[in-house]
């Protein structure tokens, strides 16, 4: 080939490597900044509604729910979500979660079911996956717990069931007479012997212990401490050696030292009981109606101060109301029945925003004189975010009839039961169940 005809072709070549990389680099650019400028559009202020579902949408069907929950621990999503980008607040999730549920989905939330045996049974299974419940309670005394294998088993398969949001699972773990996992770990001191050591390290370590106990088998909520304060010798908490002491500073100082140590892992919250207080109550609500004969004076000062002062420093997330007549502020309906107690003065004039639920409504103090439906309905009228007790499909059945036949009414609104539905996502969150896509 002749020398002139060699160099024009090496030229050429030349140059059409140079416009190669040009084109290349034209074209690194756009993606570049197609990626830059869809970011945020992809992330904006709701995250992954904005892939999932179309802004202009309205509509909150069951299959739109099952579409956006499918997704919530979705690898894929953690991948996708791992540049950098606007972080998706949970209030925000939450919010989008919330408003893709069906209504029996959000009523399914608002239940906590027990159930007998030492296995997962039928029943069971119906109440979670066609009622949807969103809690299940763990109780020795239904044959729950019989060994550490067992009890593991059980749970995990509690938890498997889970079809679109988690099941968090609660038991009383309070120590001393009410020690449910001592046949287990051994026993834990109770109440009354935390606060009589004054000893705030020891309280804070044996609220470590029971976390650590707890979410060793993947229980979430502990429904304690008690913080009611202990004033007569009468008293079934007194008897049963139940609360930290005699004095509201003193139940105040205790119940925050071992919800520091119950909570620090954000794996287990705490619930704080038995509002509007059970310190100077003779009956207990289980076979009959307490009536509390104290002044709204007294009741301030002594029986909610460790409430206020637990709310105030942030420490509390749930508050189990219990069923009692307190005439100074209700003397027609039980305290776990009563908007003046549960919104009036718990949620309004203590500020409370965490999840509010009721103590068992199969407790004779509810059922001598309510039907499931009338309990349920007046519970979440009353202000309450979990109904507790239920115990069969049937009962559920029940308590949920009475709850859409109160929405149909208009007794109650379906804002309330949104309400209700965020913050036990919220909670769900602080448990650590529910994870935000792309979080670390």
């Amino acid at each position: 080939m002749p020398q002139h005809s060699q160099s024009t072709s090496s030229t050429w070549k030349r140059h059409g490597r140079i416009k190669s990389f040009c084109i290349i680099c034209v074209l690194v650019l756009l993606v570049w900044q197609a990626i830059d400028l869809g970011q945020s559009q992809f992330i904006g202020s709701q995250g992954w509604a904005s892939v999932l579902y179309s802004p202009n949408s309205t509509t909150s069907t069951a299959k739109d729910a099952q579409g956006i929950l499918s997704g919530l621990n979705h690898h894929a999503l953690n991948q996708a979500h791992s540049v950098k980008q606007a972080e998706l607040t949970p209030q925000a999730y939450i919010n989008l979660i919330t408003s893709k549920l069906s209504l029996d989905q959000k009523l399914g939330q608002m239940m906590m079911v027990q159930f007998v045996g030492a296995s997962y049974t039928q029943p069971l299974s119906t109440m979670l996956n066609q009622y949807q419940v969103g809690s299940v309670l763990l109780f020795s005394a239904n044959g729950n717990i019989i060994d550490k294998t067992q009890f593991k088993a059980l749970i995990q398969e509690i938890h498997r069931s889970a079809t679109n949001l988690p099941i968090s699972l609660a038991i009383d773990q309070e120590g001393g007479t009410v020690d449910r996992l001592q046949q287990l770990d051994g026993s834990r001191p109770s109440a009354a012997a935390l606060g009589a050591s004054n000893n705030l390290q020891k309280v804070k370590a044996a609220g470590r212990q029971d976390a650590q106990d707890l979410s060793s088998y993947g229980i979430t909520l502990n429904l304690a401490p008690v913080v009611d304060v202990d004033n007569s010798v009468y008293s079934e908490m007194h008897r049963d050696m139940r609360t930290f002491g005699t004095t509201p500073a003193t139940v105040s100082r205790m119940a925050e030292a071992y919800l520091e140590g119950l909570q620090q892992s954000h794996k287990v919250v705490g619930t704080l009981k038995h509002f509007p207080g059970l310190g100077d109550a003779t009956a207990d609500p289980h076979v009959g109606l307490p009536s509390i004969q104290r002044s709204r004076n007294e009741l301030e000062t002594i029986d909610w101060a460790p409430y206020r002062n637990l709310i105030q420093q942030s420490q509390a997330h749930a508050i189990m109301v219990t069923h009692e007549i307190v005439p100074a502020i209700d003397s027609s309906q039980p305290s776990s029945l009563s908007p003046k107690l549960v919104t009036g003065i718990l949620r309004n004039e203590m500020g409370f925003q965490g999840v509010i639920m009721t103590d068992s409504l199969t407790m004779a103090g509810v059922t001598a004189y309510y039907t499931p439906d009338q309990a349920a309905a007046l519970a979440i009228e009353a202000g309450s975010d979990i109904i507790m007790g239920a115990s069969s499909p049937g009962e559920v059945v029940q308590m949920l009839n009475g709850i859409k036949q109160a929405l149909n009414s208009g007794a109650i609104q379906l804002s309330r039961i949104d309400a209700s539905v965020r913050r036990i996502l919220l909670m769900k969150y602080q448990m650590g169940l529910l994870s935000i896509p792309g979080s670390k």
